[in-house]
């Protein structure tokens, strides 16, 4: 692998911004695990931060006065891809369809599941297993915010 022009380069944390800090904080918390590293007042731009950790992996977390909520179009895999920019944070875990009904079961808004490779994501009203469906291989579901999160089967990515 080449160093680029930062050989130690390491990923540190991915900057999300939310409606409700609290709210959010205790999201990442009951459905991640992460914890609440610290929080501060930036009171010049009237923002709240928070970052939260886990296993190394840093979430900073923006509740900014009279910020805009999401557009409409970034709501959903297939339609945020109409908009340039950053898509979505990912997480791997080794059973999606475990993950998805677990999200599921607690009110989480599952907005597409894809069950083959080179398959789109489909909106599922149930997420679970009835016979005619194949195991969930990744999905996506918005978070307290609104903002897309992906979880994808380990498996599928070499380390």
């Amino acid at each position: 692998m080449g160093a680029g022009l930062f050989p130690d380069l390491k990923p540190h944390h991915v900057g999300i911004s939310v409606c409700n800090l609290d709210e959010a904080i205790a999201f990442w918390s009951e459905i991640f695990g992460f914890e609440l590293d610290f929080t501060a007042e930036l009171k010049p731009i009237r923002t709240t931060i928070a970052f939260l950790k886990r296993d190394g992996f840093r979430i900073e977390l923006f509740e900014k006065y009279g910020a805009s909520a999401v557009p409409e179009e970034r709501l959903k895999p297939n339609t945020d891809l109409l908009v340039q920019g950053t898509k979505h944070i990912a997480f791997s875990v080794e059973n999606v369809q475990d993950a998805a009904e677990k999200l599921h079961a607690r009110g989480v808004r599952i907005v597409g599941i894809m069950r083959g490779h080179g398959t789109p994501m489909q909106h599922e009203d149930a997420p679970h297993l009835d016979g005619t469906k194949q195991p969930a291989m990744a999905l996506f579901f918005l978070d307290d915010s609104n903002v897309l999160v992906e979880i994808i089967r380990r498996s599928d990515f070499a380390d």
